[in-house]
């Protein structure tokens, strides 16, 4: 173990041997020609060849050397702790190369180097997570240990998901309508919550950049979930309801879900003295019952009749919506897989996160 914890140490070192070479060419000459003693032993460790070198010795006498005259007790603890740190310097060097596969892997695979918690990755791009609940380790080693691999295993298995061909036909529901439709354009498909920031923000920037002229884009709601069981954005589960509701009752000239989703995203509260955008409101200001009243409101600006909007919150609360909801979860966690929202499917590609 002491010749490969060297080799891993001189490995590193020799990455700044045009720096040391700089300050003393003997020195940069010095740990180059360890640095190949080391290969030479690594390499015949890796062919389950014993060491005929006598690296191992050297590495351990040169550390020894100095302590031998003043404290030859010390040697042989010494020479354990030795080992011990062998062992550790090879174990931690093993394990980081593999925590750097994983989030190399997963930030190809999800765009995000934390598939546990995505909004905890640094490299990933802006979006909102769909968090899962991670094990401590020091409270179940074990189990942290094996969900770990088990997320590895995941991120390896679903390498191809990034490389297939994605298709928006193949997630868009029966009910659903485009923002604009023509028969000459190809279709898309937007995956939103209606709390999220940046599916707000992405929203706004498919409109500008003139996104829905040059597709037919379909939209589905996810109700982001927390790992406690509840949902990341107060009330976008009940927005979702009623998108699903009014989308069984269509209206005749316009996609009604795609009325909520852009009233939501673009128009502010005349009545709130601070004239915060709805998406804000829904958030932080409404309780259930307002936020009932406002949807139902929309629904009534829109164009349906007391009657329809009655049947529509009655729809909301049915089994019947809960399950197409149930089957939108379905379709995100185990089809796609997606790790984060907003995710938009077109052009037979998968884009997670923020539209630019």
């Amino acid at each position: 173990m002491v010749c490969i914890a060297a080799f891993v140490i001189l490995a590193l070192v020799v990455l700044c041997i045009p720096i040391i070479r700089i300050f003393s060419k003997k020195t940069a000459d010095s740990i180059w020609a360890l640095f190949k003693k080391s290969t030479y032993c690594v390499s015949r460790r890796a062919t389950f060849r014993k060491c005929d070198s006598t690296f191992k010795d050297d590495v351990k006498n040169s550390i020894l050397r100095k302590v031998v005259l003043k404290h030859p007790k010390w040697i042989k603890p010494l020479s354990a702790v030795i080992e011990t740190a062998a062992v550790l310097i090879v174990i931690i060097s093993i394990w980081s190369l593999l925590v750097a596969a994983k989030s190399g892997l997963s930030l190809f695979v999800y765009g995000t180097c934390d598939v546990a918690q995505p909004s905890a990755c640094s490299l990933s791009g802006e979006a909102c997570s769909i968090d899962s609940a991670p094990v401590d380790f020091w409270q179940n080693p074990l189990k942290w240990t094996g969900n770990w691999f088990a997320e590895f295993g995941d991120i390896i298995a679903n390498i191809p998901t990034r490389l297939r061909h994605w298709d928006a036909d193949d997630y868009i529901p029966k009910n659903a309508r485009p923002y604009h439709e023509f028969a000459w354009k190809t279709n898309a498909l937007d995956i939103v919550d209606p709390g999220c920031v940046v599916c707000q923000k992405s929203f706004k920037n498919q409109l500008k950049s003139g996104f829905f002229d040059k597709y037919n884009v379909a939209v589905i709601p996810y109700p982001i979930k927390d790992p406690d069981g509840g949902y990341k954005f107060a009330n976008s589960y009940l927005i979702t309801t009623y998108i699903e509701a009014a989308r069984l009752k269509q209206l005749a000239d316009r996609p009604i879900e795609w009325l909520i989703i852009e009233k939501l995203f673009t128009e502010n509260d005349e009545s709130d003295p601070k004239k915060r955008d709805y998406q804000s409101m829904f958030n932080v200001s409404y309780d259930e019952n307002k936020a009932r009243v406002v949807l139902e409101s929309w629904l009534e600006d829109f164009g349906y009749s007391k009657s329809e909007i009655t049947e529509i919150a009655a729809l909301a609360k049915s089994d019947q919506v809960k399950k197409i909801i149930d089957k939108t979860y379905d379709i995100m966690d185990n089809k796609i897989k997606g790790k984060r929202i907003p995710t938009i499917i077109y052009d037979g590609k998968r884009h997670d996160g923020l539209f630019e």
